[in-house]
């Protein structure tokens, strides 16, 4: 039926990088993290066909440079080429990366790809059964750094379902990547899906019409971009989304694991260390994930009272490297690879239960008060976050980050706030005199 169609909502391709990954990995695991990002695109035209599309979107940063690699530009045609003979369309618009600012493909392009302008914005009808089911709007950036308000030049009549596409942060006050905010986009006469890029992390911001979605990158490449990662499949009849759901994509997942060293963990020495660390990760899972999963890229969070955490605060950092080797050595994993890129340790010394403490003195009531209301009221925790001073900015996008600023997000400030918890308990019971 002409009334119903099917489309791949995607973005941030960024053929041309690779997976970061520290430490010495086998060759077999640096070869995967070096294609990686070629074989998700690989992977989105295969679900493109096996689910029978009538078209791909991809909005921004389709290469991580505007100089296009052989490579990257090759692979991007011979799959466009693949979809074409599925009468599968390609619509596409260049992002801040890879803006459009000359002739920057380096083969012909395929009768199926279809590269919206950066001089103007454009407009294409899609077609089925000699009907026109679709209007896909949009404009390339012509320049890194984009403050049009293109979207503003989106005039479309109501006729047909009409599918808007943005690279943007949805930002109001960000002059980098088309300013704008949800309202603004609500406000833009007729449009039924806004396709948005730019943003690394999957998320839906209006899920009524019209609906406004991130789509994400389809896979991550450092710990800034963990979890899985995909695009977005949406169903169309008259005029409605009757089905939207994410398609994972990446095989390789990047994944914090946090560890607390419990009473009933005695660690005593690294080899008991080292035991606590591969049990944990040898149960991890891999569900919701790809049948071709690969494996996870982790950043370990050793926390909890030890009486290893002298030796810990002391280890040097070729210490450190051979502990990761270690670990790294020790893992074993039938399904998919782990590999351990970084730890971080949050441990403290040992001493008496929290809750004996309290009964001892109220001062430690007063402290878990004090502690949960920082972690609560979002007017005390901004607050907080103006005293660190200006050295501290929340850093979004990896484009635009201050080599001299720290940045933090919200699990930055609960991390901070609960190690300031644990050394005040740690001074108060040494200035109290507590055993």
């Amino acid at each position: 039926m002409s009334e119903t169609f099917r489309f791949i909502h995607a973005s941030d391709l960024h053929l041309g990088s690779f997976l970061n990954i520290n430490g010495k990995p086998q060759e077999k695991l640096q070869d995967l993290c070096k294609d990686a990002v070629y074989d998700g695109f690989k992977r989105i035209c295969l679900r493109a066909i096996s689910l029978k599309v009538d078209f791909i979107l991809i909005c921004g940063d389709v290469y991580d440079s505007h100089l296009r690699s052989v490579r990257g530009n090759k692979i991007f045609i011979d799959q466009c080429i693949i979809l074409s003979e599925k009468n599968i369309n390609v619509y596409v618009i260049y992002g801040n990366h890879d803006v459009a600012c000359g002739a920057e493909e380096l083969f012909d392009l395929p009768p199926n790809l279809h590269i919206i302008s950066s001089e103007k914005t454009e407009i294409f009808e899609v077609y089925k059964e000699d009907k026109v089911i679709a209007k896909i709007i949009g404009k390339s950036y012509k320049h890194r750094s984009e403050k049009e308000k293109s979207y503003e030049n989106y005039l479309l009549d109501n006729d047909v379902f009409n599918i808007a596409m943005l690279h943007t942060a949805l930002e109001g006050d960000n002059k980098n990547y088309i300013p704008c905010t949800v309202s603004d986009l609500k406000a833009v006469a007729n449009i039924d899906y806004w396709a948005l890029g730019h943003i690394h992390k999957k998320s839906i911001i209006n899920d009524t019409k019209p609906i406004i979605a991130f789509s994400g990158i389809p896979q991550g490449r450092d710990m800034g971009e963990q979890g899985a990662c995909g695009v977005y499949y949406v169903e169309v009849c008259k005029k409605e989304v009757v089905n939207m759901e994410f398609l994972p994509i990446s095989t390789v997942v990047y994944k914090k694991v946090e560890i607390i060293i419990a009473d009933d963990k005695k660690v005593q020495n690294y080899s008991d260390l080292l035991l606590v660390i591969n049990d944990e990760l040898s149960s991890l899972s891999n569900e919701e994930l790809l049948d071709d999963f690969k494996g996870y890229i982790i950043r370990l969070v050793i926390r909890g009272r030890t009486d290893m955490h002298n030796k810990i605060t002391h280890m040097t950092e070729e210490d450190y490297k051979e502990f990761l080797g270690n670990i790294n050595e020790e893992i074993s994993s039938e399904k998919h690879f782990i590999w351990v890129d970084s730890i971080i340790f949050r441990t403290s010394i040992p001493m008496q239960n929290f809750e004996e403490l309290k009964s001892q003195n109220p001062i430690f009531k007063d402290l878990e008060e004090v502690i949960g209301l920082y972690t609560t009221d979002s007017e005390l925790k901004n607050e907080l976050v103006k005293n660190w001073g200006v050295i501290w900015k929340k850093q979004i996008f990896t484009e635009n980050i201050e080599a001299d600023k720290f940045d933090f997000d919200e699990e930055m400030i609960s991390d901070i706030i609960s190690q300031a918890r644990e050394l005040l308990i740690e001074k108060l019971v040494e200035v109290l005199e507590i055993t």
